[in-house]
């Protein structure tokens, strides 16, 4: 009833994750942190074995449409601990 037909029905849009192609340094590291989190440990959403294998290889993993798989991971993980979630 707030709001126009137009906003609620209209066909799902797109929302980019925002690239990185190279992942080292500071940028790495809190990858890294966020990952061995204890929250992100006790929350259980990724298999420790496929974690150990992005992080032993940061760039080398891919997703289908070419987006580095660890960066994707680390994102949703960053912003599940940013909304204490």
């Amino acid at each position: 009833k707030l709001l126009p037909h137009e906003v609620v029905d209209r066909p799902k849009g797109y929302f980019p994750v925002p690239a990185i192609t190279h992942m080292a340094g500071p940028v790495l590291e809190r990858v890294r942190e966020a990952l061995q989190a204890p929250e992100a440990r006790r929350r259980g959403l990724f298999q420790d074995s496929y974690l150990a294998e992005l992080l032993a290889a940061p760039d080398e993993h891919r997703t289908r449409r070419g987006a580095n798989a660890l960066w994707q991971v680390a994102l949703l993980e960053i912003w599940l601990q940013t909304h204490g979630i």
